[in-house]
């Protein structure tokens, strides 16, 4: 009979196997196309293994979402920890986050399309349940540069999104434009942003 760790471990695996199906079965049939059906085939399993680990396709989905983006969001504090300068923290900011696109490309944007797709009880888009922690982190490097007089006097919810979406941006322009050098959209977008933060550079 197993123990408890092994058990712990197959069920850890066998989840990770369902959510890989269902990043997989999202990007080629879109959030309202991917049936529990066809993840479970991906899956090479049944339909009720999937409700048994989590509970109706709605949860996996979610899961999916808040598994992806858990990992996305430890890399990026990574990323900014004990960086000394807010300039500095906003590019490898912006380094990290793109960097993490190049290699995890299908997982993001599965993750995008459920948070676009999904809705709650009420109705509200999953990407607008927890928006202001999604810009938590650049606004605090961006408020923190304005405080330190690296950055000159911005409106930091304005600013803060507009970093946020031109990122986003690159994910999807390169989902449709495959060809795209997100390390040249990086180069370009850090010299874009610090040329209108950066104190002195039109002063």
């Amino acid at each position: 009979m197993a123990d408890s760790g092994s058990a712990s471990f197959i069920e850890a695996a066998r989840r990770a196997q369902i959510t890989e199906a269902a990043i997989t079965t999202v990007n080629e049939a879109g959030y309202h196309g991917a049936s529990l059906a066809q993840i479970a085939a991906r899956a090479g399993t049944s339909k009720s293994v999937i409700s048994y680990h989590f509970g109706s396709k709605e949860q996996m989905l979610r899961s999916v979402v808040e598994h992806v983006f858990a990992r996305f969001d430890a890399v990026l504090s990574a990323a900014v920890e004990n960086v000394p300068s807010a300039r500095a923290q906003l590019t490898s900011y912006i380094d990290a986050y793109l960097e993490f696109v190049r290699h995890h490309r299908d997982e993001v944007l599965a993750a995008m399309e459920i948070s676009v797709s999904h809705r709650d009880s009420d109705g509200v888009p999953l990407y607008l349940v927890n928006s202001a922690e999604d810009t938590a982190l650049v606004t605090s490097i961006v408020s923190e540069g304005v405080a330190a007089g690296e950055f000159r006097d911005t409106d930091l919810t304005v600013t803060a999104t507009t970093i946020i979406h031109a990122l986003d941006g690159a994910v999807t322009h390169s989902h449709s434009n495959p060809d795209t050098n997100l390390v040249i959209y990086g180069e370009q977008l850090k010299e874009f942003l610090l040329a209108a933060l950066v104190r002195g550079t039109h002063e």
